[in-house]
């Protein structure tokens, strides 16, 4: 049980980085590898399995041993395509808080720093990606330009979240060419634009922030309604209720999934099945597996997805307004950004189009990426490309800001989220809805905050 367990998590994800013995590293996408009996191919290796252990939800140890050689293998499997070693990432990030300081001096006209720390304040939400400094009578926080764009973005709320601690006025210095999000942000937060002063940094010196107007790049792909609904029907008929039909856009086809795992797509050009076949016994098998008090891995991987799906099922009870017709998932979508939200676009019985952000663990990103994603719809609905695109059929969209809707269990709203949801901009229409921790099993709304309509 445990391989067909570990074939179905190598399923899920597109993309691994595959460790050997903890000394080589390979970035592998899911095509590259494959299970024959107790046979493990990845890449150009192949390995006997001894012996696994599950390190997480979706991380995975197996012990291994080569046909020609006796000894033991450790083959680890980590989701994702990049896998920088944490010793490696505080190097670089030390030797880049020795570099901008040399540029803060220069700045700022002083002679030295008066004090500089780069430690994690897990108290305040405030990351250890980004060093700050006491410079004359600033306090000045920084950002790496070979950061991931989500550490990059995320600069602006730990640099809210430090201003009432220093006492000092803040500057934040953000580097030049990827700093699209943040100005986006910029422009529609003028409370923020304020209260910091912000910076750029070109690789050489420091010099005030100029808003160069780009946007992040967002797509809204052409939507259209696949001619296989007795398919869908078929399929979805193994188990009524449990099996849930969406919009698979990219793809033109529907996928079917089964609590947000997709166990079958359907398209004009015929039917896969992501976790294999027969379709009834995969069904039967992760229905068990992932279930609301089970203890098995798949049970807590994806967990968004599922509190996605739980959303869908039960969005008419939980948002009255919503049109249940018109539910698009990821739409538009964002080019070149790993996002770690789930995004939902729908419209309200009246035609107003709302953005629902969808989170299943504490995140001090949320509101913030919430704003993008609302800040990327406004753009689009403006344009008229939603109409444009075909969807929304049968609907007259009103002219007017769409609402944005935050999702997630109570207690794993961030304990600065009150403090970040506070700096959004008043523009914003804003409903916070906090359910319960047991939502696997049903979805119960302990909280509202804010009024959709």
């Amino acid at each position: 049980m445990k391989l067909e367990d570990l074939k179905i998590l190598l399923a899920l994800e597109g993309k691994w980085t595959v460790s050997l013995n903890g000394l080589e590293f390979l970035a592998l996408s899911s095509s590259d590898i494959s299970i024959e009996d107790s046979i493990l191919r990845f890449g150009k290796y192949s390995r006997k399995i001894v012996d696994l252990d599950w390190l997480r939800s979706n991380i995975v140890r197996i012990r291994t041993r080569a046909a020609s050689r006796p000894q033991i293998d450790t083959v680890t499997f980590y989701p994702g395509d990049r896998l920088p070693s944490g010793a490696d990432i505080r190097k670089r990030r030390r030797g880049f808080q020795v570099e901008i300081s040399r540029a803060l001096t220069a700045h700022f006209g002083v002679r030295k720093i008066e004090r500089q720390t780069l430690y994690s304040d897990r108290r305040h939400g405030i990351g250890g990606a980004y060093p700050r400094f006491l410079v004359g009578k600033h306090a000045v926080i920084a950002v790496d330009p070979e950061e991931s764009s989500a550490v990059i973005n995320g600069i602006m709320r730990a640099a809210l979240l430090w201003g009432p601690l220093v006492g000092r006025p803040v500057a934040a210095v953000v580097p030049k060419g990827r700093d699209q999000t943040l100005s986006a942000r910029l422009r529609a937060m003028p409370q923020a634009r304020v209260s910091i002063e912000w910076l750029q940094w070109d690789g050489k010196s420091i010099r005030p922030f100029q808003d160069s107007g780009a946007e992040p790049e967002t797509h809204v792909q052409e939507f259209g309604v696949p001619d296989v609904s007795s398919e869908v029907e078929r399929i979805c008929a193994i188990a009524p209720g449990t099996l849930q039909a969406v919009p698979h856009i990219p793809g033109k086809a529907v996928s079917i999934r089964l609590r947000g795992l997709e166990v079958a797509r359907v398209s004009q050009q015929g039917v896969s099945y992501p976790l294999g076949e027969p379709i009834e016994r995969v069904v039967n098998e992760v229905s068990e597996m992932r279930r609301h008090g089970s203890r098995h891995p798949l049970a807590y991987t994806h967990e968004e997805r599922w509190l996605e799906s739980n959303l869908i099922g039960g969005i008419g009870r939980i948002l009255p307004s919503i049109d249940v017709r018109h539910i698009y998932p990821q739409v538009p979508s964002f080019i070149g950004e790993e996002r770690n939200i789930i995004d939902l676009l729908s419209v309200t019985t009246e035609g107003r189009l709302v953005v629902i952000e969808i989170k299943a663990s504490p995140d001090p990103e949320l509101p913030f990426q919430a704003l993008d994603y609302w800040i990327a719809v406004e753009r689009h609905r403006k344009a008229g490309d939603f109409l444009r695109k075909g969807y929304f059929r049968g609907c007259t969209l009103k002219d007017e800001p769409a609402l944005l809707v935050l999702v997630a269990p109570l207690l794993a709203y961030h304990k600065t989220a009150g403090r970040l949801i506070a700096t959004l901009p008043a523009a914003v229409p804003l409903m916070e809805i906090g359910i319960n921790q047991g939502w696997k099993r049903e979805i119960k709304v302990l909280r509202r905050k804010g009024v959709v309509s």
